[in-house]
């Protein structure tokens, strides 16, 4: 029987789950625990650049996948748009899970990580500064349900 959070849908719809939160806010932890039946789409794992992302991601639509979950921080609109409405198009049910994880915890979370296939620690300020000055909290109005997680813990 699926965990409260996996999001399997009893009556057998699809469903993509868009993962937003800054880098060490436990968006892949929580794919690992919550979504294990999800298939993972994250540009840590490759394809690195967003475009080929989007490719594998329209494949996985294509082929009819049930559950797909978007592991990256997501932090525009434009950027989860480019997720939610192909899915949607597609029939599939959109969920938003926002880490609002405060920058102090994922700061030493991400030094207490022996390594991260995209971001070394001494980029980590850099990037989550970029991150910030991007991000546009999620509002349901882009998706089905919206989730806010406020410690991934």
């Amino acid at each position: 029987m699926p965990n409260e959070h996996d999001g399997a849908a009893e009556d057998g719809t699809k469903e993509v789950v868009i993962l937003v939160g800054r880098q060490g806010s436990g968006k892949t932890q929580y794919c690992g625990r919550h979504l294990p039946h999800h298939v993972r789409v994250c540009q840590d794992e490759g394809p690195r650049h967003f475009s080929g992302l989007l490719r594998h991601y329209q494949r996985l639509l294509d082929e009819g996948t049930d559950r797909i979950v978007i592991d990256r921080t997501n932090p525009t609109p434009d950027r989860r748009a480019a997720f939610a409405a192909p899915a949607r198009a597609m029939g599939y049910r959109v969920r938003i899970i926002y880490f609002d994880v405060p920058r102090e915890v994922c700061e030493r979370r991400i030094l207490a990580r022996g390594s991260h296939p995209t971001l070394d620690a001494s980029q980590m300020r850099q990037a989550m500064d970029a991150f910030e000055s991007r991000l546009a909290v999620p509002t349901e109005n882009e998706c089905d349900e919206l989730l806010v997680i406020r410690d991934a813990d």
